[in-house]
């Protein structure tokens, strides 16, 4: 028996040694010699340890009995994904990211072609801040590059279990590399912990700060993507003067079907489609709905307005808004809704001005009286004869005061 046989076999006796035992019983060393020879094997091929290539070795080790047909077989299939893994074209490493980041592909699966291990940290750099968020590649490659330099791996995962993290010293170390992302990682996780009995996010009253609000329509989405744990998110582009901007948007699994109702036939196909892949999935992972390559063209929020807002958080201890174009669904808004709202506004704007007006008329009144000007002619003058409209102005005036 060659040597991979022999790693494969041992392998394979590890793994049963600690799939028979309960999660919270089985042993530490033997779970971590199991990763140890997850990365050995694959590293003998010149693969990555993702998630992808792995599964090739735990679907080996979940047959029941072990034979020379059966290290044949992984054999093979491991050649066959070395293969075709290193003959693939050589792109860089902000490529593989972009490239990741548009293919909707599992971090799992990124992050070890990258070289970097798949910790918690690494894991909100790209799920939540690239993919979510749309922040920039490049921003997001040289985080995990300080990260790595620094070796603070192991301090990220410390500080994450500290309540008052930002006045421990392992914080003002992570400052002091220049990581950027440290406070919005670790406040993920709280807002994670926080919302997860009720699987429903925090408002911005319940957080503690008061957003800053926008009304925007004529979004096309582009992709879909939810699961059964996490609200939905909406990536797409929205029109910004004469060019298109990319945008993320998150909102609530009835939000969303409330979007899609009232997008006409393509919106109820989405939904015909989301739902029944809802109903018929069986693994638990985030679902991608590719709207221009299933349906053919992106799908147009053309008959909705909604109202959205950036999330905040704390730096510093001030709130502060994040910077890239990642919002939060709070309301939608139908057309007639959106246009009674705006008239609504316009018509307390035009109150106010009047309102404005009577109050100053009041002043205007004074001058006259100061001038030696009858109570009477004063009135006239300033537009006040009217006894109902003089009290208004009287108050208003004393309002200012």
């Amino acid at each position: 028996m060659d040597q991979l046989k022999l790693k494969l076999q041992e392998y394979y006796e590890h793994y049963q040694q600690l799939d028979k035992k309960p999660r919270k019983a089985a042993s530490t060393a033997v779970s971590s010699r199991v990763g140890e020879m997850e990365s050995d094997i694959l590293t003998q091929f010149g693969l990555p340890v993702s998630k992808r290539f792995v599964q090739i070795l735990h679907d080996f080790v979940h047959h029941s009995m072990i034979n020379d047909q059966l290290l044949d077989y992984v054999s093979r299939k491991l050649k066959t994904a070395a293969r075709k893994y290193l003959l693939s074209p050589v792109v860089s490493n902000l490529e593989l990211l972009t490239q990741a980041r548009d293919q909707k592909r599992s971090p799992y699966d990124v992050l070890p072609e990258l070289g970097y291990p798949a910790h918690d940290y690494a894991l909100f750099l790209l799920g939540e801040l690239l993919y979510r968020r749309n922040m920039a590649p490049q921003d997001i490659l040289d985080e995990l590059k300080q990260v790595q330099l620094h070796h603070s791996w192991e301090d990220l995962q410390v500080l994450q279990g500290v309540h008052n993290y930002s006045s421990h010293e392992l914080y003002a170390k992570l400052k002091k590399h220049q990581l950027r992302f440290v406070d919005d990682f670790i406040q993920h996780l709280r807002r994670q912990e926080v919302a997860k009995p009720q699987n429903k996010r925090l408002t911005p009253a319940e957080e503690g700060y008061k957003p800053n609000y926008q009304t925007i329509s004529k979004v096309q989405v582009e992709d879909i993507v939810f699961d059964d744990k996490t609200t939905p998110s909406l990536f797409g582009k929205i029109r910004t003067g004469r060019s298109y901007s990319r945008i993320t948007i998150a909102l609530e699994f009835s939000e969303l079907n409330q979007l899609l109702m009232n997008s006409g036939e393509l919106g109820i196909e989405i939904s015909n489609a989301i739902k029944k892949r809802m109903a018929g999935r069986t693994v638990k992972k985030p679902m991608v709905i590719d709207i221009k390559a299933e349906f053919g063209e992106p799908l147009k929020l053309d008959n909705c307005y909604l109202e959205v807002y950036k999330p905040q958080h704390k730096e510093d201890g001030k709130w502060t808004e994040d910077k890239d174009a990642f919002y939060f669904v709070d309301k939608i808004l139908s057309k007639k809704e959106f246009d009674k709202k705006a008239k609504e506004a316009e018509v307390k704007t035009k109150i106010q001005e009047c309102l404005e007006l009577v109050g100053g008329s009041y002043v205007y009144y004074q001058r006259l009286r100061r001038l030696g000007i009858t109570d009477d002619e004063a009135k006239l003058r300033a537009g006040l004869q009217d006894e109902l409209l003089f009290k208004l102005s009287f108050y208003l005036n004393k309002l200012k005061d």
